[in-house]
């Protein structure tokens, strides 16, 4: 009784101890932790796609929470600009939601692999060919910054100054954020890494304020996916459990270790993850369809030889031409600090403040079920060895939210558990409502209208396609 008991426990450390590392790296680059945390589970853990993409994809949400509550009161995230985008976010996040469905029913999970390791990949090369200066390319302002006001300033601890930008073609990023909500949606991830790209390349903001606005809206993102893996019965409440509590954790350290290092440093880190987890996921697809009959040892070599050469390759060429090159970049950029309006202040200390506070209520919920889970050995009727199972033999599509509720009241493990990924998922549909709020006081009518298309979609995603599918 006691060796299996010990051997979920380990399980559990295992989890926990990925999340971290994924919510350090996804702090970091803006990813969200999803992208990172994926491959890791199933890579490494042994967990099938189907659980690990929807489970990564609730935690998530503890990634961007964690990290937008710190960046938004710091002024470092733009949360004007990315309310603006994730009316496209929402969008594709619903598409490709019901993609995945129709993917996994048919039994065609290779190509999730692939895709996912062909998007890596492919997201390295833009990223490098901006490597060479802090800031990014001194751009004039279009007609999409001045209708969406798409201004900023911000404080640069690494240099100590603060910098003043701007956001070009609208148009191009919104087109790149929707394409970034359908593969949010299709591999339950928060696709920080083509929101970071969509940002900084489509429409030339700083890699900070690049990698910071992506972690505010992917929370928004995978608040609409989860709901809909939550009712395909995609998510495996342990799993989602240990890695938001780790995710929690690493996101924390991840968001101080980047207040002290430079934008050029952030790139690399980005792209180192990028290539190698990439081409994992390449051969790790093709591995299951047959074409590339090999070890997981194997893929692990090859992946590691892969990416290692790219990365030497790249930082060399790229790294020359940056010290050759003098970086005017931090001097044009440079600006005086400015203070926002009464009403902003005021939402934003109240967005940070539902950001932080309503994660660490939810992560209290999390932790409290696992106690319970382990102290009652099961929860729901369900014994504990059979929710630990990585398979997933808990079926959240079953589970109706007054069962959890009823739970919750007889402190049992799995509703615990179950409610705190609830309180999870609500937290980003708060945070958009207070926008709208705020945008409704500032007599804004073009945000007002954006922040309720983002809630349209969401509720749409909670409450009305799980009734249409059901019938």
């Amino acid at each position: 009784m006691l060796i299996p008991i010990l051997m979920d426990f380990v399980r559990m450390i295992e989890l926990i101890l990925a999340g971290i590392m994924a919510g350090i790296l996804g702090a970091l680059a803006g990813l969200g932790g999803g992208v990172v945390l994926t491959p890791v589970l199933t890579l490494f853990l042994g967990i099938p796609i189907i659980y690990a993409t929807g489970s990564s994809l609730v935690s998530t949400i503890s990634t961007s929470a964690g990290s937008a509550s710190v960046y938004v009161r710091k002024r470092l995230a733009n949360d004007r600009i990315g309310i603006s985008l994730v009316t496209a976010t929402t969008t594709g996040a619903i598409i490709g939601s019901l993609t995945a469905n129709y993917v996994y029913t048919h039994h065609l999970t290779w190509i999730i692999y692939v895709i996912f390791g062909l998007i890596l990949v492919t997201s390295i090369i833009p990223t490098v060919q901006r490597s060479t200066s802090e800031l990014p390319p001194l751009r004039d302002p279009d007609w999409t910054t001045r209708i969406f006001r798409l201004y900023g300033v911000y404080y640069d601890p690494a240099f100590k100054t603060w910098y003043k930008y701007w956001g070009v073609r609208w148009w191009l990023g919104w087109l790149l954020m929707l394409f970034a909500g359908f593969i949010s949606g299709l591999l339950g991830i928060g696709s920080g890494a083509l929101k970071v790209l969509a940002m900084d390349w489509g429409m030339n903001l700083p890699m900070k304020v690049s990698t910071t606005t992506s972690n505010f809206m992917i929370g928004v993102t995978a608040a609409t996916s989860g709901p809909l893996y939550w009712f395909f019965g995609y998510i495996s409440p342990f799993i989602a459990t240990c890695t938001a509590i780790g995710v929690l954790l690493g996101s924390r350290i991840g968001t101080r270790i980047l207040m002290h290092v430079t934008n050029r440093q952030i790139r690399w880190v980005f792209v180192a993850i990028l290539s190698y987890l990439g081409f994992r996921m390449i051969l790790r697809g093709l591995g299951r369809e047959g074409i590339l009959p090999i070890t997981s040892l194997e893929r692990t070599v090859i992946a590691t030889v892969f990416a290692t050469v790219i990365i030497a390759s790249l930082y060399f060429a790229f790294e020359k031409r940056y010290e050759e090159t003098v970086d005017y970049t931090i001097q044009l950029y440079r600006a005086q600090p400015e203070n926002p309006g009464r009403v902003e202040n005021l939402f934003i200390n109240i967005t940070s403040n539902l950001l932080k506070y309503g994660v660490f209520i939810s992560i209290a919920l999390l932790v409290l079920g696992i106690i319970m889970l382990f102290i009652h050995n099961g929860g729901m009727g369900i014994s504990l060895s059979k929710i630990v199972d990585p398979s997933g033999h808990v079926d959240t599509s079953k589970i109706t939210i007054m069962a959890v509720v009823t739970g919750v009241m007889r402190l049992d493990g799995l509703s615990l558990m179950l409610f705190g990924l609830m309180v999870l998922i609500a937290i980003p549909v708060a945070m958009v409502s207070l926008n709208l709020v705020r945008f409704v006081l500032e007599k804004d009518k073009l945000y007002t209208a954006m922040a309720l298309i983002t809630l349209i979609n969401l509720l749409i995603a909670i409450f009305v396609l799980p009734m249409i599918i059901l019938h």
